[in-house]
């Protein structure tokens, strides 16, 4: 009896649906590497991208809630009753949510460090004939910090009642503190807010936070009769001061509109505005580039005659932050 031996090399009725199985595959590999190239991308920049647009609403719901209590504290203040301090609360959102299977989260680290940001004030007054100096300090900054992968990595920062956003390719003042000039018969009335914050936190995640604030102490000071040789020093040392710098410069630019003399090298920039032979104020900071930080100095000169210091306004904030559960409270 003979045995049928076949040829499967030449036996061609499996090759349809092995084809149509590899060509599914194909389709659904490209398909697969649509969505994780571009789409996935595309979605993940926008969800970034919105979401640091969120989280500077949110630090500037912080700033408000902080300026309302100081507001309350200068109505209590003003008619002479106690002030109860209340605590308000801001939702923060740290990061973003992956892409299930595609794409990983993009966590953010949400952070209060009391000591960044000193600000320190100093000038001399005349009381009762006597020479006297002022000086008052501030320090502290709420920082979120969204290490962003297909987005640009940025923070978020509140920092004396300002609120600025930062990139490593440039940094501004979103959303300005207590700061203003006015002239008056050729003499200037500034104000400025200091706001400390107390505390310490620190959280990192996707998840939303909040961030409790309580003002427990307020003073305001008003000061006249400057000396003839008077100057205004402001010194500011942070990793944004480079805001600073731009937004006290166009301040005083806006207000007083004179011109002087600019200055700028790799490290350090400067402006020193004149009327005639008379420096008005001037403005500069200078980077240590090992630290990246920036060292703010504004001087403001009282020139009677020319444009003089009639008052100095100070008003001092000290502001109790919380943020997550590893928050200590600071005791007095």
């Amino acid at each position: 009896m003979r045995v049928l031996i076949r040829d499967f090399r030449s036996d061609e009725r499996a090759v349809a649906s092995t084809v149509g199985t590899i060509m599914a595959l194909l389709v659904f590999l490209t398909f697969l590497s649509v969505i994780v190239n571009q789409y996935v991308p595309i979605w993940m920049k926008d969800s970034e991208a919105s979401h640091m647009n969120l989280s500077l609403g949110q630090f500037g719901g912080i700033k408000g809630d902080i300026d309302l209590q100081m507001l309350a504290a200068q109505a209590s203040a003003d008619a002479g009753t106690f002030h109860i301090p209340v605590t308000t609360a801001t939702a923060v959102n740290l990061g973003v949510d992956g892409v299930p299977i595609f794409s990983s989260p993009t966590p953010g680290t949400l952070e209060l460090s009391p000591d960044a940001g000193a600000f320190t004030v100093a000038f001399d007054y005349i009381l009762q004939g006597v020479r006297k100096q002022a000086t008052d300090a501030s320090s502290g900054a709420v920082v979120l910090t969204a290490s962003n992968r297909y987005y640009t990595p940025q923070r978020i920062v509140y920092e004396n009642g300002a609120v600025i956003r930062y990139q490593a390719d440039g940094q501004f003042v979103r959303v300005h503190p207590t700061f203003s000039v006015l002239v008056a018969n050729n003499s200037l009335d500034i104000s400025f807010a200091l706001v400390s914050l107390y505390g310490k936190g620190i959280v990192t995640g996707t998840t939303t936070e909040m961030v409790s604030t309580e003002l427990f102490a307020f003073d305001r000071q008003d000061y006249t009769g400057m000396p003839a040789n008077a100057v205004l020093w402001l010194n500011h040392t942070s990793a944004y001061g480079l805001a600073w710098y731009r937004f006290f410069n166009q301040t005083l630019a806006d207000t007083l509109k004179i011109g002087g003399l600019y200055t700028r090298t790799p490290f350090s920039e400067t402006f020193a505005a004149r009327i005639g032979a008379a420096t008005i104020y001037t403005i500069s900071w200078t980077l240590n580039p090992t630290t990246g930080i920036y060292i703010v100095r504004l001087a403001v000169n009282n020139n009677p005659g020319v444009m003089g210091m009639s008052y100095i306004r100070l008003q001092h904030s000290q502001v109790q932050v919380g943020i997550g559960d590893a928050t200590q409270q600071v005791q007095f």
